[in-house]
């Protein structure tokens, strides 16, 4: 987990700090900006820029909660400018049946919560690691066992295992998944 002084780090010039801080917060921005956009080449677009922006006034941040902020707001600011700039998407949004629309907290819990899974399975051991990465990739127990040349019987019991682990690891977000799925 990032903390202040790596903050202090990126203000300073260290590249690899800031590197480091692309990979911490790259997901749950992109997920956040992506809900809006619904687009992966603009989300991507926009990421650039926020980055860019925040490595411009790096040397105003001595915090990480701070950068977080600084970095939400920015990319949100960004998807702002992105529809008004894009004719195309006001033609679209007038033809569009109603749609419920997220909310900006929902979004930033959800990209928030997807962060910690994506945590835990990341700390999951490799090979059952990557069984829960095909799963998610809607693969069959069959191809993944192919796949990583081992049994689908092994299959099974890593995913059993995998999601028993995860379980206990993400239980304090049980509350949270009525925000989420409801």
């Amino acid at each position: 987990m990032l903390d202040d002084q790596h903050i202090e780090r990126v203000a300073e010039d260290d590249y690899t700090a800031f590197v480091e801080l692309h990979h911490a917060l790259y997901e749950r921005l992109f997920y956040y900006v992506y809900q809006m956009v619904k687009n992966k080449e603009v989300s991507e677009d926009i990421l650039q820029e926020t980055f860019i922006k925040y490595w411009e006034n790096r040397k105003s941040f001595s915090s990480f909660l701070s950068v977080k902020v600084y970095m939400y707001t920015v990319s949100r600011n960004m998807v702002i400018h992105h529809f008004r700039d894009n004719e195309t998407h006001h033609r679209i949004l007038e033809k569009m049946e109603y749609e419920p629309i997220l909310t900006e907290d929902h979004l930033l819990i959800t990209s928030e919560i997807c962060a910690m899974v994506q945590q835990a399975i990341a700390a999951l051991p490799a090979q059952t690691r990557r069984v829960i990465e095909l799963s998610i990739e809607d693969r069959k127990v069959s191809e993944i066992a192919d796949e990583l040349h081992i049994s689908p019987n092994t299959v099974k019991t890593l995913k059993k295992n995998a999601y028993q682990t995860l379980r206990e690891q993400l239980s304090h977000l049980k509350g949270l998944l009525p925000f989420i799925f409801g």
